[in-house]
């Protein structure tokens, strides 16, 4: 009993993988994490498995009697849905002072943990720190599918779970991730800790992102994610001043190119003689919103051929945004 409680105590650094049936890209961000320049004895690797179907538990559990790393495997089963219960499980049950987070399908670089503990030495009055994270790999082999990025290379308050840490007691003091974020969960938390500290960007702590490559059927379900971001704003609402939203409610440009589309089949079935005009109107409003969004001129051909597709999704993402600023009670359009 005496030198697992000694165990526990060399614990500085708990990192915890939240992973629902993906045991191949988890075993390759598990490799990533025993080979880190920072003491093997001074970390942990909490696995909080997702309830999954496939053989993540029995493989895991094979790499705990091999390795002499410390990983920890832990079930969670709960009708709650999202990864959020299933971080605030590794939470709950990590022995270190810093907690840091990664996804089941990234790579972390081999002084990953070493960068983020100097951090906080350097930034003692820090509650978090977040890094680079960089998308690899592409969709082109895969037909039919949607590639979904998810890419840090600034300061830009995402906080992503990809690739963050946090003192231990910050996230207990806050009341861990909020459960009832479906989707958005990290940023969320990001913003309740901001109000404790800050949280320091630091460029030098990188991961590697593996490329998300959604059938045309998921990527469209996955715009219900919309409406957590107007249940985010419902709990923060001094961010609506904050974030500079257009007019205070507009998050982007898309909902004035949705609205200009609604103005104009209305006037299309009333045979008004304004339809000319409100033709162009949209039109130059999904160049607005779309096109001439930066300086890349050589894109814009492939965002003119992107109509479609970024025409549905638009219409898509106003609806959810709508129906969720009527249901929580704060308007907030996408």
């Amino acid at each position: 009993m005496n030198s697992f409680v000694s165990f526990m105590q060399d614990i500085e650094v708990s990192i915890v993988i939240p992973t629902k049936n993906r045991v191949n890209s988890l075993k390759k961000t598990l490799e990533s994490l025993f080979v880190q320049t920072y003491p093997a004895n001074k970390y942990e690797i909490i696995v909080c498995d997702d309830n999954s179907s496939d053989n993540t538990e029995e493989t895991v559990k094979e790499l705990m009697r091999k390795t002499q790393h410390n990983l920890r495997y832990t079930k969670v089963i709960s009708k709650i849905e999202g990864p959020a219960k299933v971080r605030n499980a590794g939470i709950n049950q990590s022995s270190g002072k810093i907690i840091g987070f990664t996804d089941d399908d990234c790579i972390v670089s081999k002084d990953w943990i070493e960068i983020a503990v100097e951090c906080f030495k350097k930034h003692k009055e820090a509650c978090g720190v977040y890094g680079t994270v960089t998308t690899v790999g592409d969709c082109k082999n895969k037909k039919f599918s949607i590639s979904r990025r998810v890419d840090v290379s600034k300061d830009n308050g995402s906080y992503v779970t990809p690739n963050v840490f946090y003192k231990k007691q910050v996230l207990l003091d806050v009341g861990l991730f909020d459960t009832d974020m479906r989707y958005m969960q990290d940023i969320e938390l990001g913003w309740r800790i901001r109000k404790k500290g800050p949280i320091i960007f630091e460029q030098s702590l990188r991961v590697n992102h593996r490329i998300l490559c959604a059938s045309v059927k998921t990527y469209l379900k996955r715009l219900k994610r919309t409406e957590y971001w107007v249940l985010m704003y419902s709990k923060h609402p001094e961010h609506l001043k904050e974030d500079n939203l257009i007019l205070g409610h507009l998050y982007n440009k898309s909902p004035i190119y949705v609205i200009s589309i609604f103005f104009t089949f209305g006037l299309l079935l009333l045979r008004s003689k304004l339809i000319m005009l409100f033709i162009i109107a949209t039109i130059g409003a999904y160049l607005w919103a779309h096109v001439f969004v930066d300086g890349s001129y050589k894109k814009y051909p492939t965002r003119l051929a992107m109509f479609p597709r970024y025409s549905v999704t638009d219409i898509i993402r106003f609806a959810y945004s709508l129906k969720a600023s009527i249901k929580y009670g704060c308007l907030v359009l996408f």
